[in-house]
């Protein structure tokens, strides 16, 4: 007998977001985690754009929102103390704001209260996975309370570790987890402010020779400080409560700052060498780590509980199993580039040779207030497309130019319009017709008509996740209902899968 479609081990904000996409499509889910209750200790900072969409998609973007500080971009300090802006936030063709500062606890408490309300999700806290048996059509996970207790068999149709860096699901798949660790270490300070910093009002990095730091605004009454410690450094001295009141004084302009917690860092960029053997799949942090320098980690995991989510409910609704194949095969190059970004990134702060110090602040200085500066630091980000998966045809070589393989945008709140499956939206009454007969709703795309006016067509076909399965004409209809009648699971009572 099976106890639920999908087992998720791990209920960090991932596994959280994972099992309230698998809710939303009715599919029965248990959730387990070893600890008792959620961590209560900030962790990520940020969100962007897609994953507020990815949350707009669960009802819970305002919520969230509401409990965050929208920032208007992201500035790296010369050596000599000139701010200049490598990112610049302004609310795009998402819809959202692409930068945003979240406090971890507050985000998990409205995901969680959000999952109350999803019958077919089960949560069980301090539940440890013990064994886990891969059989051909189902998964055998032996768990335990982690107080004592007998140990229980738990039988799922697909299982899904979400359960962080140290993931026991990857390690009983015997996958190794390939990459580096940064010889750098950072102190973290994480504070209760009681009103905003005057003297930071965006993200700062802050490229000191002799000590690299950031300082950013987190949510509403909370703000962090960074700093680097240098290879064989003793963090000690660092962490009692007159250092970090002294290091963090100088930020502060009659604020007060009541310190939360200060701790050691050591960040890593790792990749598994598989995110899928069999029927256990891997997503978020138990897949992939990376620095935190762009501000990608959870970001990153939210996009694979996005994919994969979808994907899991097409293949238990009866889509082919090979689906499942493209959830790496999407996720791993966007991963991959968001990766070497935050090295990137991380390199231009890190810097403490004087000569690498004097390249990288002549570099800023040369292009600040210049039309490169403009581009750079409104284009920073990758653009989110993938270039081969689950479409109808190849997307083309270009990432700039996709059509299909790119997230479809929706300036005016699109999504809001859309089911929780297949949609599409058409200015063309046949290519309408053609989609509506096949059991697909299908919208006016208001504003966005312009992407479609920009790809030369006239409907296009969207994934549950917003991407572009095709799109074109008229008389490209035909062929991509044939694709997508190979990738989907089956049309049931004339409403798409």
């Amino acid at each position: 007998m099976v106890d639920c479609d999908v087992l998720i081990c791990g209920l960090g904000p991932v596994g959280q977001l994972l099992a309230l996409l698998l809710g939303d499509r009715g599919v029965s889910t248990i959730a387990i985690d070893r600890n008792h209750e959620p961590y209560t200790l900030p962790r990520a900072a940020v969100i962007d754009d897609e994953v507020l969409r990815i949350l707009q998609s669960v009802g819970l973007d305002e919520a969230v929102l509401a409990d965050a500080q929208v920032q208007p971009g992201a500035s790296i300090v010369t050596a000599d103390g000139r701010a200049v802006e490598v990112f610049r936030s302004r609310v795009g063709r998402l819809g959202h704001p692409p930068l945003v500062s979240i406090n971890q606890p507050s985000m998990e408490r409205t995901l969680l209260g959000a999952l109350e309300d999803r019958p077919t999700v089960e949560l069980r806290w301090g539940t440890a996975l013990d064994v886990l048996d891969r059989r051909a059509d189902h998964v055998d996970a032996y768990v335990r309370p982690v107080d004592g207790g007998p140990a229980e068999k738990l039988t799922a149709r697909w299982l899904v570790g979400c359960d962080g860096g140290t993931s026991a699901v990857r390690a009983r798949l015997e996958i190794p987890f390939e990459g580096r660790t940064a010889p750098q270490r950072w102190i973290v300070v994480d504070a209760l402010v009681d009103r905003p910093l005057a003297k930071v009002p965006h993200p700062h990095f802050i490229g000191d020779r002799a000590r690299p730091a950031v300082t950013l605004p987190m949510s509403p009454g909370r703000h962090r400080w960074e700093w680097m410690l240098h290879p064989g450094e003793s963090p000690a001295p660092f962490l009692t409560p007159e250092s970090v009141r002294e290091r963090i004084a100088p930020w502060l302009d009659g604020q007060t700052a009541d310190i939360e917690r200060a701790v050691v860092y050591t960040f890593h960029t790792r990749t598994a060498a598989r995110w899928r053997r069999g029927r256990v799949l891997l997503a978020g942090d138990a897949a992939h780590l990376t620095p935190p320098f762009a501000g990608q980690g959870f970001s990153s995991g939210a996009r694979d509980a996005m994919n994969l989510g979808w994907k899991l409910a097409e293949v238990l609704a009866g889509a082919p199993a090979s689906l499942l194949d493209t959830y790496e095969q999407e996720r791993r190059p966007h991963v991959t580039a968001m990766q070497r970004l935050a090295n990137t990134m991380g390199a231009f702060v890190q810097a403490t040779k004087p000569r690498t110090v004097r390249a990288r602040d002549l570099l800023l200085k040369t292009i600040d207030g210049t039309r490169v500066q403009e581009l750079f630091a409104s284009n920073i980000k990758p653009l989110p497309t993938y270039g081969a998966g689950a479409f109808a045809v190849a997307p083309g070589r270009r990432a700039g130019r996709r059509s299909v393989g790119a997230l479809f945008p929706q300036t005016d709140r699109l999504d809001d319009r859309l089911p929780a499956g297949w949609a599409a939206v058409a200015i063309d009454d046949v290519a309408r017709e053609l989609l509506e007969d096949a059991g697909i709703t299908v919208v006016e795309p208001g504003p966005d008509r312009e992407w479609l006016d920009e790809h030369e067509a006239t409907w296009a076909l969207l994934r549950p996740d917003r991407f572009v399965f095709a799109c074109g004409r008229a008389a490209d209809v035909g062929p991509a209902l044939s694709a997508w009648r190979r990738t989907a699971a089956p049309v049931r009572e004339g409403v798409a899968a």
